[in-house]
């Protein structure tokens, strides 16, 4: 029955379970980036000298990649996509909504900080060999470390967090076995 009384023999009134491919690819396709990023980021300095060089362009291969992604991704959220919109029923739902707030901001605020301390020194950001040169000139040493710095900083910190985001899907799919995972996956 629907909200009036009426029957609904098809369920096509019924609410959706999942969330669109597309959106489920977005999340995905950002979550996978975003720790191969964090893999190739740890490992590049502690490679031999050798090899430092290809993982770097890697990396910022990979980061325009998830740059283009990401902002496909803010765009499809902004304009609705086919995205479902969950209600939020109580502080645990409140706290997911915040969550993935904090990790938008986060992984936009990361990208920013990864051009910016490329960019400080005078160098483009090379992505599978085509060189986006900086709008800006040379920083000073100091900036350069700054953004560097909070680059480095800000990953762990969206490391984290995507931990524990992680850590409370398999919570709701073991533990409270709702449906809650079903939406994503």
């Amino acid at each position: 029955m629907d909200g009036m009384g009426a029957i609904d023999p098809g369920g096509l009134n019924a609410a959706p379970v999942r969330y669109s491919v597309e959106t489920r690819w977005l999340h995905w396709g950002c979550a996978v980036l975003i720790l191969a990023q964090f893999v190739l980021g740890e490992l590049m300095h502690r490679v031999p000298r050798s090899l430092h060089g290809t993982l770097v362009s890697f990396h910022l291969s990979l980061g325009v990649l998830l740059a283009a992604l990401f902002v496909t991704r803010i765009a499809w959220r902004v304009t609705g996509g086919r995205a479902i919109r969950f209600a939020a029923r109580g502080t645990a739902d409140r706290a997911a909504h915040a969550v993935h707030g904090v990790l938008y901001v986060a992984v936009g605020a990361e990208i920013a900080l990864g051009y910016l301390a490329r960019w400080s020194t005078g160098r483009p950001v090379v992505a599978f060999g085509v060189p986006i040169a900086s709008p800006f000139g040379a920083f000073s040493q100091a900036s350069h470390r700054l953004f560097g710095t909070l680059h480095d900083w800000l990953a762990w910190g969206i490391i984290i967090l995507a931990a524990g985001h992680a850590a409370a899907a398999v919570y709701h799919a073991r533990v409270l076995r709702d449906d809650v995972m079903r939406r994503m996956c």
